[in-house]
């Protein structure tokens, strides 16, 4: 099981990462780092898998591939946005933390631009 080896890694990284910084502080916040690096790779292939599965629903369901791009891009950008907040939070950085946030926010309506551009078309065409 995937998810039994992914929770034995993070819970022998977290015993680690403690006994690190007990004796030098320094090296637990690359080690941290790491740890979640090597759990996020291990995650690699599923997320593939799970984009795949997306665009082979979109397809089957003649939804535009536009849209689903959109909402994978949004849920990349919301992970990758608390990824790095909680190591800013982690390195006594909230406030860069705050601020990646905030950014996230706006590449999410960014990256929604098109889909709404495309839904006020929709309305205008339906009021007139």
């Amino acid at each position: 099981m995937d998810f039994l080896k992914l929770s034995i890694i993070a819970i022998l990284s977290v015993v680690a990462i403690l006994v690190v910084r007990q004796l030098n502080k320094e090296l637990a916040l690359p080690l941290t780092i790491g740890a979640s690096v090597v759990i996020l790779s291990m995650l690699c292939d599923k997320l593939y898998d799970l984009v795949y599965t997306f665009y082979n629903f979109s397809q089957e369901a003649n939804v535009d591939s536009e849209a689903i791009s959109c909402v994978i891009k949004v849920v990349g950008i919301g992970y990758l946005a608390e990824f790095t907040n909680n190591i800013c939070v982690d390195s006594n950085c909230k406030s860069i933390g705050d601020k990646v946030l905030l950014a996230s926010k706006i590449a999410i309506v960014i990256c929604a631009l098109p889909i709404i551009e495309k839904l006020f078309g929709i309305i205008k065409g339906i009021a007139v």
